[in-house]
């Protein structure tokens, strides 16, 4: 369908601006929270409260429909999950359309113990029921300025002291967000129902992704640093990688053991 568009909510997001990017050529509706426009592009704003019906018209034609948008608040409507609530509407949406729907979950919902992962792995069971979905588990998605982990070591560069959170030695998987969004945009011709794993590189030890050669390591508990990334968000900071919701997915991600492809082999 030549005259058809493709959808990316979360268009805004980390995830959402490359892919935009990436699918420059195709014709894009982009949703966000909030309507605003960035680098030349209108966003259009799309509540998952409200549903994806009140900002699309019945009879404009989508070929596929790329969900990224996640609501972190984690409110309920109707006793359900705002995430949940938004999962159903769009595939309900898709199969009315007739779309592909590419659901980009994350390693936390392979063995889930994070609301996110939960939440996350609930949203898949949803997409698996509808026949043309697919379902991309990535891991934690860096920049060429290497996310978190480039966010730490730079902070750190000129400090004779390097804190890091308990002793470092829990297992990492990471993917470039360049190649991520190569490969989203490559599912939209796939005709899979799977679930892809998403990474370039893991498992590593967290603390082998820092740069603490010639340092003095200073062990943070668990429990104290909770405390000091709790304080920005007092002062209505939001910090998304350097976080507690960050620190528990550094903390919970889980070793892979599948047997099926990742997702370089498609």
């Amino acid at each position: 369908m030549n005259n058809a568009f493709d959808i990316i909510t979360g268009a805004d997001g980390f995830i959402g601006r490359e892919l935009s990017e990436e699918l420059s050529k195709s014709k894009l509706i982009l949703l966000s929270r909030s309507k605003k426009n960035y680098k030349n592009k209108s966003y259009i704003q799309y509540e998952m409260e409200t549903g994806i019906d009140a900002v699309i018209d019945s009879d404009i034609k989508i070929n596929n429909v790329v969900h990224l948008a996640h609501d972190f608040s984690n409110k309920q409507l109707n006793n359900k999950n705002i995430n949940i609530k938004g999962t159903e509407d769009l595939v309900s949406f898709c199969k009315i359309k007739k779309s592909k729907l590419i659901y980009i979950s994350s390693f936390m919902a392979i063995s889930p113990k994070t609301t996110y992962g939960k939440i996350k792995l609930e949203c898949e069971e949803l997409v698996k029921g509808y026949s043309k979905s697919t379902i991309i588990r990535p891991s934690v998605v860096i920049d060429y300025r290497g996310g978190v982990f480039g966010k730490l070591n730079r902070m750190f560069k000129y400090s004779p002291l390097f804190p890091i959170p308990a002793d470092g030695n829990y297992p990492m998987y990471y993917i470039g967000v360049k190649n991520l969004v190569r490969f989203i945009s490559k599912t939209r011709s796939m005709d899979s129902n799977e679930i892809i794993h998403c990474y370039d590189v893991g498992p590593v030890n967290f603390k082998d992704l820092l740069d603490i050669k010639d340092k003095v390591i200073i062990r943070l508990p668990i429990k104290l640093l909770k405390i000091i990334l709790f304080i920005p968000k007092i002062f209505g900071i939001k910090l998304k990688s350097l976080s507690n919701d960050g620190l528990n997915t550094l903390l919970t991600m889980p070793l892979v053991d599948f047997k099926h492809k990742k997702y370089t082999d498609y």
